[in-house]
């Protein structure tokens, strides 16, 4: 028997959110079979598909399966392990309605960034969000 997994599948053509749990290829089948696996055809956007321990992402179906809660701490999980390779991120904050999380890493290169809110200093040593100077 397969792993049961909570679904999120949000229709941006009609602004809905569903949310039910299923076999993860179960819900595959019922796309191909229901003819809604590509989406609406004036709907061209396509993510890219990916495969981490984490999330798979089925683009031809607008869908991500993943296997973390989706909290704003599961969300930074998530993000960090897709774009860690990528992209050097030195910290991540999700918000949620009243909710918050945030999370800072360990980065690849010494960048100078504000203390107040974590945006790299430009030449100057000034932070061109909130202006902090460095002393």
């Amino acid at each position: 028997m397969g792993r049961t997994y909570l679904i999120l599948y949000i229709s941006f053509e009609f602004e809905i959110l569903y949310a039910f749990y299923c076999e993860k290829f179960a819900i595959l089948d019922v796309y191909e079979k229901q003819g809604i696996k590509n989406g609406h055809p004036q709907n061209k956007m396509k993510g890219e598909a990916f495969k981490t321990p984490l999330a798979t992402a089925y683009p031809d179906c607008r869908l991500v399966v993943t296997k973390e809660t989706m909290t704003v701490e599961g969300m930074i999980k998530i993000v960090y392990d897709l774009l860690k390779e990528k992209l050097n991120i030195a910290k991540i904050t999700f918000t949620s309605g009243v909710n918050a999380g945030s999370a800072e890493f360990d980065t690849k290169n010494d960048i100078e960034r504000c203390p107040l809110c974590g945006i790299s200093l430009n030449e100057e040593g000034v932070c061109p969000k909130c202006g902090y100077k460095k002393q």
